[in-house]
């Protein structure tokens, strides 16, 4: 096994570099007094990663100033589990690490190019389909990627417009496509804060709807903070230029993201997208619905409508609804999904529970 991580200033082997492995570390730190390591070479209390075919892949270490033998059933619980974790890892599909070969730039076309799938966006009393959103997928020789295996290539502005037009261009051609059976069907693309780019933006989605003849208005931009920006008074300006051609601006993850309104400041904000956490506690944590209550009222301050995201339940859906909120998406009414089988999805309300 590669050794590639760091943690504690200790080389790791490739088991500790996922998420969930990095959390069972987090969690060895957490909860004992003792220093959790995972190396080449045994090193004070030492707990092998041995795979099922015996070999060795280093070894998860403990330094304690304690009894040694105090965490001894839980180290050997967390190695059995990180050698788990790797092999389920080796035999998961590889996104190309490419962002050119990704959007189609590179020279093998056999690496994995992105896609677009789509998620319809619901009036929440009737099912009925009002909006679709572009997610941005890897279709691979082994599968189908989600986005957390690939977008850590998109960091430069250049990639970042590059996958936005892919998803723009993917979208309008849908919308062109069954625009005789769903003429006022609308769709939303996200787009990175970051790769704002200071000209070029406005002319690049005149260019793309005049092609598949599209309306502006049918047309809006989630803007997203995965990546730290600082947009300079050009790219605002770029802003208010797209606004002009008459597309819409969402944000995204409110009320995380209702800071981002005071960094566009002037920018005309149409819609927030209201984070699915939010939506989860619906039925858990915050059954009154109090927490999703003062979202909705503070997006109303400021003339914003919400679309409630991650919505799996009726329960959920009820919920919102009886709060004010009046649209929504999540998997209770549809998976995202090619464009193939979306236009069937759409041919009728997906719920109504009113």
């Amino acid at each position: 096994m590669p050794m590639t991580a760091v943690m504690d200033g200790a080389t790791t082997s490739d088991a500790t570099t996922s998420r969930a492995a990095q959390r069972l570390l987090q969690y060895l730190h957490d909860t004992t007094d003792a220093t959790w390591s995972i190396i080449q070479r045994p090193l004070g209390t030492a707990f092998p990663l041995e795979s099922r075919h015996g070999t060795d892949e280093g070894f998860l270490c403990m330094a304690t100033h304690g009894d040694d033998h105090r965490y001894q059933a839980i180290g050997e619980a967390v190695a059995m589990s990180l050698m788990l974790i790797s092999e389920a890892e080796a035999k998961m599909p590889k996104a190309p690490t490419s962002a050119d070969a990704m959007i189609g730039l590179g020279d093998d076309p056999a690496e994995g190019r992105i896609v677009a799938y789509f998620q319809p966006i619901v009036a929440l009393r009737t099912g009925e389909v009002v909006a679709i959103e572009a997610l941005a997928r890897m279709q691979t020789p082994d599968g189908v990627l989600g986005p957390e295996t690939f977008l850590s290539a998109f960091t430069s502005g250049n990639t970042m417009l590059a996958l936005f037009d892919r998803m723009l261009e993917s979208t309008l051609h849908f919308l062109s496509d069954h625009r005789h059976r769903m003429p006022d069907l609308s769709a939303a693309i996200n787009f990175e804060l970051a790769g704002i780019p200071e000209h070029g933006l406005a002319e690049l989605i005149n260019t793309r709807l005049v092609e598949f003849a599209t309306e502006p208005d049918s047309l809006s931009i989630e803007l997203n903070e995965r990546v730290a920006y600082d947009l300079s008074d050009a790219a605002l300006e770029e802003l208010r230029n797209v606004i002009d051609l008459g597309v819409k601006l969402l944000i995204d993850d409110v009320p995380s993201s209702f800071r981002t309104l005071e960094r566009l400041s002037g920018i005309a904000i149409s819609g927030a997208k209201l984070d699915r956490r939010f939506v989860q506690q619906l039925s858990a944590n915050d059954p009154t619905g109090s927490e999703v209550l003062a979202v909705l009222a503070r997006a109303a301050e400021y003339r914003i409508e919400v679309i409630a995201e991650g919505v799996e339940t009726q329960v959920q859906c009820d919920k919102l609804i009886q709060l004010g909120c009046n649209f929504g998406q999540g998997y209770f009414f549809a998976v995202p999904q090619p464009a193939s089988s979306l236009a069937t999805v759409l041919e009728a309300p997906l719920v109504s529970s009113w």
